[in-house]
């Protein structure tokens, strides 16, 4: 795996706050091949939630909530694991939200 991957997780740019974790999570899950964090964005968001956005030509779109910011989050997945994948992800995200 390239150099800046740990865990299945892309470690080369920041995290929002309690996000590393989750993602670690994720990146276990059968059928993820990597988990990329994208830009992250100023917001009046309150509280953390991950949720699936939409599907992406290569994957699932996902985005994080933190107190104040928001991050993209992007899952390379095979189409015939996205559904599965999606799925998992909406059952483990009641764990992460507080």
């Amino acid at each position: 795996m390239p150099r800046h991957f740990k865990r299945g997780v892309k470690r080369e740019h920041h995290f929002l706050k309690g996000l590393e974790k989750p993602l670690e999570e994720i990146a276990q899950i059968p059928g993820v091949k990597k988990v990329i964090p994208g830009r992250i964005y100023a917001s009046d968001s309150r509280g953390f939630e991950i949720k699936v956005s939409r599907e992406t030509p290569t994957g699932l779109k996902l985005i994080a909530k933190s107190d104040g910011s928001v991050q993209d989050v992007f899952l390379v997945v095979d189409k015939a694991d996205r559904e599965r994948v999606w799925g998992e992800i909406e059952k483990l995200s009641d764990e992460w939200k507080n």
